[in-house]
This record gives C-alpha cells, sequence and structure tokens, in this order.
C-alpha cells in the first residue's frame, strides 16, 4: 500500500463523525483491490451481511455474488479493480441495514475524493443512487440514474458510468442481471477499447 493510502486508511478508521455510525468499522483496507486500476466501483455501504462482516466490499451477501457474477463476465478480477463505498460504514437500523443518510453520504464525500485522488483511475462507475449522489456532491453535477444509467459522462479527470446497484431487490424490480452484464459490457469497452 503507499503512504497516502495508508494514511487514509487510518483516517477512515479513527473517524467518528457520524454518530449512528461512530461504532462501526470503516471498510477501507488492502481488501478494496488494486491502488493501480483504472476501474473504480463505488457501492451504497457496507451490508451487515457483506463487507459490514467481511471487511470486503462486495462479498459475503447477495449483492456481493451479483457483482462477482457481473464482473468474471467481463473478465475482470478484484485484483484488477478498486472497490469501495459512498458511506464507508454499516448504517444499521434496528438491526437491519438503512439507506445512509444525506449528511453521512456528505461527511464520507472526503474519503471518497481522496481515494479517487490517490489512485487516478480512468473509470468511475457508481453502482446505484447513494453511490451517484455522492459522486455528484464530488463533482458538483446533477446526474440521475433514471436518465444516465449506462452512458459514459466525461468528467475532468475520469469518465463517470452511472449504473444500478446489483443487489437482488434491484435485479429483480430495476435491472435484470441479464441487462446488468450488457452494461458491464459497456464498462470494459472504456478500460480496453477496441
Amino acid at each position: 500500500m503507499s503512504n497516502s493510502f495508508c494514511r487514509l486508511v487510518k483516517k477512515a478508521a479513527a473517524c467518528r463523525v457520524c454518530p449512528r455510525l461512530a461504532d462501526q468499522p470503516a471498510v477501507l483496507s488492502s481488501a478494496n483491490g488494486s491502488l493501480n486500476a483504472d476501474i473504480i466501483f463505488i457501492a451504497e455501504a457496507p451490508g451487515r451481511f457483506g463487507a459490514g462482516r467481511t471487511g470486503v466490499p462486495f462479498q459475503g451477501d447477495r449483492s456481493g455474488d451479483n457483482f462477482e457474477i457481473l464482473l468474471k463476465h467481463i473478465g475482470l478480477t478484484r485484483a484488477e479493480v478498486f472497490i469501495t463505498n459512498a458511506v464507508l460504514c454499516n448504517p444499521l437500523a434496528e438491526g437491519n441495514n438503512r439507506r445512509p443518510t444525506a449528511g453521512e453520504i456528505k461527511n464520507c464525500s472526503t474519503f471518497l475524493k481522496e481515494s479517487l485522488s490517490i489512485i487516478q483511475p480512468k473509470v468511475v462507475v457508481p453502482l446505484g443512487t447513494v453511490a451517484l449522489q455522492a459522486m455528484n456532491l464530488i463533482l458538483g453535477t446533477r446526474f440521475q440514474l433514471s436518465q444516465n444509467v449506462a452512458q459514459p459522462l466525461a468528467t475532468a479527470d475520469f469518465t463517470l458510468f452511472p449504473l444500478y446497484h446489483p443487489s437482488p431487490r434491484v435485479t429483480n424490480w430495476k435491472r435484470p442481471l441479464a441487462q446488468q452484464k450488457k452494461d458491464f459490457k459497456k464498462v470494459l469497452r472504456l478500460i480496453k477499447p477496441g
């Protein structure tokens, strides 16, 4: 790990800014993937059965299983990408996952911004509305998932490519896994043209 990333990991581990998340560990470590990645995937927040338990983004729950299927579909491995969350700690309400608040997303955006600065990816893929909201906050944009899904959006430093989250709820009701596989193929073309 680079010195700057080590410092960021320590800073995230020590963060207690969000009162409702203060007891939850921040999921940010070498387990997030490659610091030389051309692509960063951003999810919502660690899930209680997934990253909140394993310490590895998109691992240990059904969303993680679907993400693995999508990554494998385009011939990429975790070692080739970097995976993080809009909010690094698992938001819980009465023992269940809850959506992060706007304040929590804003508080955690500094960690996301620093991760982007350290890794300097070619492509950033926010997975779902919360991740896109975090990127809008950083970029000062107003992109919407319903209007901008699977569209390459040029920014000063990288291509933003918003996609739906691979959770079972989304794959069952909004964006089937078959369509998400097609979306991921478009991601691959952005980092490996031709």
